[in-house]
């Protein structure tokens, strides 16, 4: 846009010159040629007239030559318009100021039409009233823990924020709060850039770069997700007691379905925290959730017959009912009248996210025996440490049948799922009842 602007300034400049030039060319052209016309006029008659008054002298009908020329010679001179010089010698510039005014104006006129077309006019405007209300929305959000910032003000921060570390790019938090936007509004580059940016300004801040690996494993690509794993484990050869780090580190062990791995990492995060903590509670919950796992992979390897045996031990495992914690919600399964399932199958209940990821918040298995079915889950069952079932305002339950006791989905599968639910507070005493009915196959 800004080269459009300036090709088409360029075009008009020379376009007024142009006719500028021209018609001042033109304007002394004519003027010279008129009095060069005049003049020679002007002479032609007096030599007629002296040749007259010459004939005349011969014929002897005038007397005083002299005084005959000098008449002719005085009405010669008054043919130049005295006052037309005076004029021009007194204001030689009033005609080209009455061509300059108009000429200046419409200049002017189009060029300020040309910028408000394809000038950044609208872009400045935006960017000078962002910054205006910059201060007001950074104070809204990181001092009410109850606000709830609209789209145009997150990008208005964004705006404001990136005019900010341009005056001070050494901010590194700034660069992280512009990353966490950048993920906000789904560019991955900026976020990348921008927490790259902060781990320049403060390289030996742990946080940052913990941050960054949880990025490169989020968001990037497949390369940049092994990248972090390694990054990760430098990491912890760094920090070997930062729960953060081990947490993560959980996470990705589960992702790839390493439940021994998993178990390990989650040992090591509970010899870092009080035992009897809510965060102890969840990891001895995640760790028997990977212990469950680990056992089914192990009897997907083995015959039929050991397979019955490892199921056996397992149901014996997940009669133990996890005690509830913060609000509780009492999920009702049922079946359509459509469905039907193998002996063995088991029920997977779990809450997820509405826009977040594919992840279970909190889950619980069970072996299918009759229908209905009621579960309870609360943040007793969560996932993983630090993702709590109330800390999520809104989310879905889910329930689906597993034919061979697996998490892995597979086609034929039989599921259902409730609405969106609206979390009760975190301290609520009473439960919220959900009803599902599986009716829906894969």
């Amino acid at each position: 846009m800004i080269l459009q602007f300036v090709i088409a300034a360029l075009l008009l400049l020379v376009v007024f010159s142009a006719v500028m030039v021209t018609h001042f060319i033109r304007d002394k052209s004519n003027k010279s040629v008129s009095k060069d016309r005049r003049n020679q006029l002007n002479h032609e008659l007096y030599d007629i007239r002296v040749k007259e008054v010459e004939a005349d002298i011969n014929q002897g009908v005038v007397i005083n030559k002299e005084d005959m020329i000098a008449e002719l010679q005085h009405n010669l001179l008054d043919d130049i318009d005295i006052d037309d010089i005076s004029k021009e010698q007194q204001n030689p510039k009033s005609n080209n100021t009455r061509i300059w005014i108009p000429g200046v104006i419409f200049l002017v006129l189009t060029s300020v039409a040309l910028y408000w077309s394809v000038g950044a006019f609208k872009e400045v405007n935006d960017w000078q009233g962002a910054l205006q209300r910059y201060p007001e929305i950074h104070k809204k959000l990181f001092e009410d823990n109850d606000a709830s910032p609209s789209e145009q003000e997150l990008q208005d921060l964004m705006l404001g924020l990136r005019t900010h570390l341009a005056n001070q790019p050494n901010d590194a938090q700034g660069w992280v709060l512009y990353s966490r936007l950048g993920r906000v509004f789904k560019d991955k580059e900026l976020a990348l850039g921008a927490i790259k940016k902060a781990i320049q300004a403060a390289p030996n801040n742990a946080e940052i770069e913990l941050e960054y690996i949880e990025l490169k494993m989020k968001i990037g690509d497949e390369l940049s997700q092994s990248t972090a794993q390694l990054m990760l484990k430098n990491f912890l050869q760094k920090y070997p007691d930062n729960y953060d780090a081990w947490s993560m580190y959980g996470f990705m062990a589960l992702q790839q379905e390493n439940f021994v791995a998993a178990i390990e990492r989650w040992q090591k995060m509970l010899g870092l925290i009080d035992q009897s903590s809510e965060k102890a509670i969840m990891l001895k919950n995640s760790i028997s959730y990977a212990e469950e796992q680990l056992v089914l992979q192990q009897q997907s390897e083995q015959s039929k017959g050991q397979s019955i045996t490892a199921a056996q031990g397992t149901r014996e495992q997940q009669a133990e009912t996890p005690a509830i914690v913060g609000a509780a919600y009492e999920v009702n399964v049922s079946l359509g009248e459509q469905v039907n399932y193998a002996k063995n199958s088991t029920l997977f209940v779990y809450a997820q996210s509405v826009n977040g990821p594919a992840m279970p918040i909190a889950a619980v298995k069970l072996p299918i025996t009759e229908f209905p079915v009621k579960v309870i889950l609360s943040d007793a069952n969560a996932m993983m440490q630090g993702i709590k079932l109330s800390d999520h305002k809104q989310f879905i339950i889910k329930a689906r049948i597993s034919a061979d006791g697996t998490v892995n989905k597979s086609d034929g599968q039989w599921s259902g799922k409730s609405d969106v639910i609206n979390a009760l507070e975190k301290n609520a005493k009473e439960k919220k009842t959900i009803n599902i009915e599986i009716n829906q196959q894969s």
